[in-house]
């Protein structure tokens, strides 16, 4: 594809966000393959194949609570019954005697002929020798076979990002390891002669790189092995071999800065040089204009504006998508929320605002945190989350409806009622 041709957005000043999604998308060819790990290194991966239910559970009748297994329809209160038995969890179910008790307690399964379980605070026990005080109608205090889940239920979805819960789940189903996506390997790089590393003494000019960092932070929880790379030289020569080596073994190589057209720019001249494709070169949002798409041998590109908010938008808006698609898991729709501000804006780009969410009484409020800037840090300390404004959207009131695009799945609180699509 020619870098340069008009379908790329260049010549009409950004192609639209929505068409410029689509086409990073497109570049995703499959998911990514499967690999058996450890149940204990599965939090955070995605599951790649339904998981069912191999055991009932309970995979036997047992007694709930501490007490007296009996049959009901064979005990009456007043009259003294006899204990015949007893059995702990992890034992082998015992048989109940015709008239009789078993002793039992909690998670031991219930004997042969027994039907309930009298709580052992209803009973008074003398010696061999128990008196119930409460009738149990049949069925009091068990939990039977399969109540909880049963052989061959689906409990746990592909594509579904494992957490403590779905461990737990797993674990009491025996699973010692199971199947899940390979994580997408991602190469990190970014380019300035301005640039230091973290804690480098600075010189008149020159910054420190805080778009490495936050991507790689950020691409950490959204489930990438991320593997970043030195600062590259502002020179198309030492680009070219940044790409190639960046693009070795990687799923997807993500650069920040170097992608516009300045003196100092090599990024898109060095990946034209490596026989790169660019499906996308400019859209029509704010910030992050210049964006630009395509592959690079066998790994999906994706380049980043340099300032940090502008960095941010693309890599929320782009590239937190394209790493769903790689791992195979749903795509996430946006939330909706009300707005806490007003802001006058012009149509003709999508917009990506930063915002904290807020509960107010039972809903989801996003409030501005601070002033337009793609250079600006100090909004991000009390973020949450991007409103995300279509291009065709005019000026934002409070209490409209807003698509938001929460930085990290912990954004939204528990409890906090908000709805998606």
């Amino acid at each position: 594809m020619n870098a340069m041709a008009p379908a790329l957005g260049c010549a009409t000043g950004g192609m639209p966000f929505e068409d410029a999604l689509e086409r990073v998308l497109r570049l995703v060819s499959a998911p990514l393959a499967f690999e058996s790990i450890p149940l204990t290194f599965c939090v955070g991966r995605v599951l790649a194949e339904s998981f069912d239910a191999r055991l009932n559970r309970p995979d036997f009748d047992q007694s709930a609570m501490d007490g007296y297994a009996v049959c009901a329809a064979e005990v009456m209160i007043g009259v003294a019954t006899p204990v015949t038995g007893r059995t702990a969890a992890g034992e082998a179910p015992g048989r109940l005697s015709a008239g009789g008790a078993h002793r039992i307690l909690t998670g031991a399964p219930l004997p042969h002929d027994a039907d309930a379980v009298v709580a052992q605070e209803n009973v008074f026990r003398d010696g061999d020798l128990v008196h119930i005080e409460r009738l149990p109608p049949a069925g009091t205090n068990v939990r039977r076979r399969g109540e909880d889940i049963r052989e061959g239920d689906e409990l746990i979805a592909a594509g579904t990002t494992l957490d403590w819960r779905h461990l737990t789940v797993m674990a009491t189903q025996g699973a010692s390891g199971v199947a899940v996506r390979r994580r997408p390997r991602v190469t990190l790089l970014s380019s300035g002669k301005e640039l230091r590393g973290l804690g480098d003494s600075l010189a008149p000019g020159q910054i420190h790189d805080s778009n490495m960092p936050m991507l790689s932070a950020l691409l950490t929880v959204w489930g990438a092995d991320v593997r970043p790379m030195s600062v590259v030289a502002d020179d198309a020569l030492s680009m070219q071999a940044a790409l190639r080596e960046a693009a070795e073994h990687a799923d997807l190589v993500l650069t920040t800065a170097g992608i516009s057209v300045g003196d100092e720019d090599h990024v898109r001249d060095a990946l034209q040089a490596l026989g790169g494709d660019l499906a996308v070169l400019k859209v029509a949002m704010k910030p992050g204009k210049p964006l630009a798409a395509g592959r690079l041998g066998g790994a999906v590109f994706i380049g980043l504006p340099g300032n940090p908010m502008a960095a941010l938008a693309g890599a929320v808006g782009f590239v937190q998508p394209a790493l769903a698609r790689m791992a195979g898991t749903p795509a996430t729709k946006p939330l909706r929320a009300y707005a806490g501000f007003d802001m006058r804006r012009k149509m003709g780009r999508a917009e990506f605002i930063a915002v904290r969410l807020l509960q107010r009484v039972a809903c989801l409020w996003a409030e501005r945190t601070g002033s337009d800037g793609s250079g600006r840090l100090a909004p991000l300390l009390t973020s949450d989350a991007f409103v995300f404004l279509p291009a065709g959207m005019g000026d934002v009131g409070q209490g409209d409806r807003l698509q938001v695009l929460p930085f990290m799945p912990c954004a939204i609180k528990p409890g906090l009622e908000a709805d998606r699509g």
